[in-house]
């Protein structure tokens, strides 16, 4: 669909061992090492937003006097 080919314009193959990523003004080349990690983080990034989070059960903290005045 549309949203694969736009990830085609964005992201391109560059010279050996590179990735080209183009931007608004400019275009970035990573080592392909780099991207691939960064996509990693992005879908564990992902991963874990969706995720509920388990509550925590904490006992209510009792106040206690500060002992001034």
């Amino acid at each position: 669909g549309s949203a694969l080919e736009e990830a085609r314009r964005v992201i391109a193959p560059g010279p050996e061992g590179s990735v080209r990523v183009k931007t608004d003004d400019k275009i970035v080349e990573l080592p392909v090492s780099w991207a691939v990690a960064g996509a990693v983080a992005f879908a564990v990034a992902a991963l874990l937003s969706s995720m509920p989070i388990p509550s925590v059960r904490r006992r209510p903290r009792e106040e206690e006097p500060l002992g001034i005045g």
